[in-house]
Parts: structure tokens; C-alpha cells; sequence
């Protein structure tokens, strides 16, 4: 018989992410052509936003649905990591990724209502507008979110062909000289 495991609150909250990405995509994709599905798109986008801010609201401080604010203290030990040349503060969580993701939050919203409004007024310039912006947005969050994990694997592999050196070199000299490691043992 198989268990089947509950999911985490960090799992609901990719499974929210992974929806609210999927209604933004949608409605950016669909501004042009399909209203009725843009308009859907939106609402669905402007519900989920509504969601995430009263679970954070009720969550408080505690990860992961908390907002995600980069605190001074985060800043200041980045800032103070870089000055003193450790470049490796860049490989970790820096205060960049949690303030695009607030940003996202902020203007998302702002994109929302303003399609909202866009309903009743004239106001799809200003939504219009927005949203080109937005995607600027989101592709900077992006490049954020995937920046370190990036710089960890290569630095990784940077690490791992170091290690591997000396022995590389070791196996190629020894057989320059007609002996064959397996002949050594």
C-alpha cells in the first residue's frame, strides 16, 4: 500500500507560483488576439494575487508564505561580504531574489487592477502599459532566481576539475613514461 505524503506549505507555495506564472503568461500572451481568455487569465492572476496576500497576512513572519522582504540586516552582510572580496556572498541567497519577488507582487497587482479598471474605464493604455513593463520585470526576477544557482554549479565544476587536476596529471605522466597506472599497483 502506498503512503501518500502531504504536501509542505514550501510545496503549496510552488504549486501557487507555478499557477500564478501560468495566468500571467496566459494573459500576456493573449492581450491581442483572445479577450475573453485574457480577461479570464487576469481575474484568475488577481485572485491568486488576493490569496497570497491574505495567507501572508495570516502566516506573519513564518516562511515561506511570508512576504518576501529583504531585511537590513541581510543587505548590510551582503554588502559587507562583497567590500571585503568574498564573492561567494553571490552564491548563496542574496537580497536581490526575495526584493524582485516583492516587486513582482507589487506591480502584478497594480497590473491587475489597473486590467480591472480597464473593465469599466478607459484605462487599457495605463494596463497596457503596465504589463509591457511587467515583463521586463519578471524576466529580471528571473535572472535573479537563476544567477546563483548557476554560479554554484559552475563554480562547482570549477572546484571538481581542481580536485581532479593532480590526478589527470599523474596518470598522463606516468604513462608518458611506459608505465600504466595499473602497472604500479
Amino acid at each position: 500500500m502506498t503512503r501518500r505524503r502531504i504536501p509542505s506549505t514550501f510545496d503549496l507555495l510552488l504549486l501557487w507560483h507555478g499557477l500564478f506564472a501560468g495566468a500571467y503568461t496566459v494573459a500576456y500572451l493573449t492581450a491581442e488576439g483572445a479577450p475573453a481568455l485574457h480577461e479570464f487569465s487576469g481575474y484568475v492572476a488577481l485572485g491568486l494575487l488576493a490569496l497570497r496576500f491574505m495567507v501572508a497576512r495570516l502566516a506573519g513572519q513564518r516562511a515561506p508564505w511570508a512576504l518576501p522582504v529583504p531585511r537590513a540586516a541581510m543587505w548590510k552582510n551582503f554588502a559587507h561580504q562583497l567590500l571585503t572580496g568574498r564573492l561567494g556572498a553571490l552564491l548563496g541567497r542574496t537580497p536581490f531574489a526575495p526584493l524582485s519577488g516583492l516587486l513582482i507582487l507589487g506591480v502584478m497587482l497594480l497590473v491587475s487592477l489597473s486590467g480591472l479598471a480597464a473593465d469599466w474605464w478607459k484605462w487599457e493604455d495605463l494596463h497596457e502599459g503596465m504589463a509591457e513593463g511587467s515583463l521586463l520585470l519578471v524576466l529580471i526576477h528571473i535572472a535573479i532566481v537563476s544567477f546563483a544557482p548557476l554560479l554554484r554549479r559552475l563554480t562547482a565544476r570549477r572546484d571538481d576539475d581542481a580536485r581532479l587536476a593532480p590526478v589527470a596529471l599523474m596518470a598522463s605522466g606516468s604513462e608518458r613514461h611506459g608505465r600504466s597506472p595499473a602497472s604500479q599497483a
